[in-house]
């Protein structure tokens, strides 16, 4: 009986709470829920309450130089489309390196850098995220002239760099420029000397206004006349002028054109005076146009390769005459020097080039013979030799034979022009040769 005096039910024995008692894994299962649930409910809420922003962006850099401008164009980008672009359009880039700071909003910046040095620049991204890089530009060398020199009533200009062809330019009023090359650059001599700025555009963009003068037209020195004035002969020269370690490379004929030389003209500012066989030269036009172009002087080989010594006055002048008017036509050079075939002349061929217009006539002081370098004397080649090959096959690799030994010997190719021969004795008796 309870307290009340009712009648209860027996306790089972093992009973707990009229419950079966938990086992002990039940037990623990339990407990683990009970404070396990509360905890990760906690963390879950401190971890959106405690996330400040939105997820970071990916950020990526890049530069653009620009040689015309001598600048840099700095800028970041995202490619997480609006989320990025958001965090762009909050954002400010710093471009500094030793001598400035440039910045600007929205992650794009110019920076000017020096022509033809290596800048190191630092860019900063400031903003909802940050970004710090370090970039190295090298910007190419401005146009620069190596060489220049007269040339048949024109002034050769060589670069280091190929030039794109530019505008028009006509320099003092008078002196019109043209782009003969992607290295040389020709401006016509007028009667006056000129001081003036050469705008040259190389072909990377890379802009310089260069200081050059352009000596006024030089009037041919007389050269050595015959006693007779009835007949006015051109001399023969077999050397010409040494100053400046000069040296005159010369190659006769042109039936067999070589692409080698032009290359090796291109390359290593090149002046070589080829004198022509009229039949010889008509069958290869765009070749010699192409020679010309490339700064070559063209010479006087007659129209067919005679011997002049055993023709008339009368056929020697218009071999000279007729080759020389030719090749004034077709290759807008109008040849002022003669060489007579195999180096054979006498007082016939010297007044019947006079006739023709020719102001000078020239012979040779070394040869190429093979690989081989032969001069007048057995000695090596000395300032100013005029060297004679021919345009046959293998041209190309007796021209770099000779170019290796001509370097060998500190020597330095000149153009053959009249005004080489002033002061030089002329020649006496006949060559042996081609």
């Amino acid at each position: 009986m309870d307290a009340r005096g009712r009648a209860s039910a027996p306790v089972r024995a093992g009973a707990y709470g009229a419950r079966p008692r938990p086992t002990q894994r039940q037990f623990w299962f339990r407990r683990v829920m009970v404070l396990g649930v509360p905890l990760t409910l906690v963390a879950v809420i401190a971890g959106c309450l405690g996330r400040s922003g939105p997820a970071p962006v990916p950020l990526n850099l890049a530069w653009t130089l620009s040689p015309a401008s001598n600048s840099v164009t700095v800028q970041v980008t995202s490619p997480s489309g609006t989320s990025g672009r958001q965090v762009l359009a909050h954002s400010q880039v710093a471009v500094s390196e030793n001598d400035g700071h440039w910045s600007a909003a929205g992650g794009t910046v110019r920076v000017p850098v020096p022509a033809g040095a290596r800048t190191t620049l630092v860019v900063r991204l400031t903003g909802p995220q940050q970004l710090k890089r370090t970039i190295t530009v090298s910007a190419p060398q401005p146009p620069r002239i190596v060489k220049s020199g007269a040339s048949s009533g024109r002034w050769l200009i060589y670069t280091f760099s190929p030039l794109r062809s530019g505008p028009a330019q006509v320099l003092c009023g008078t002196d019109k420029v043209s782009f003969a090359a992607p290295t040389q650059v020709v401006v016509s001599e007028s009667a006056t000397a000129c001081h003036a700025s050469l705008q040259l555009t190389a072909q990377d963009g890379e802009h310089a206004a260069v200081p050059v003068t352009i000596p006024a037209l030089a009037k041919p020195k007389s050269l050595a006349k015959p006693k007779n004035p009835a007949k006015p002969a051109t001399q023969l020269y077999c050397f010409a002028h040494s100053a400046g370690r000069a040296i005159y490379i010369t190659i006769d004929d042109g039936w067999t054109p070589s692409q080698q030389v032009l290359t090796l003209m291109h390359h290593n500012y090149l002046p070589i005076t080829a004198f022509l066989i009229a039949d010889a030269a008509k069958e290869n036009l765009s070749y010699w146009k192409k020679f010309v172009a490339a700064g070559g002087i063209i010479g006087d080989h007659t129209v067919s390769h005679p011997n002049l010594t055993k023709v008339s006055l009368s056929q020697a002048t218009t071999q000279w005459k007729q080759d020389r008017t030719d090749l004034g036509h077709w290759l807008g050079q109008t040849p002022a020097i003669g060489r007579p075939p195999y180096g054979a002349f006498n007082s016939t061929t010297e007044v019947a080039a006079a006739r023709a217009g020719l102001t000078a006539l020239a012979g040779w002081s070394a040869t190429m013979s093979g690989n081989r370098i032969q001069t007048w004397n057995g000695k090596p080649l000395s300032p100013g030799e005029i060297v004679i090959l021919h345009w046959v096959p293998g041209l190309g690799q007796q021209l770099t034979v000779l170019l290796n030994e001509i370097r060998a010997l500190h020597l330095n190719p000149t153009p053959l022009t009249v005004a080489s021969f002033s002061g030089i004795a002329p020649q006496q008796r006949s060559l042996g040769g081609d």
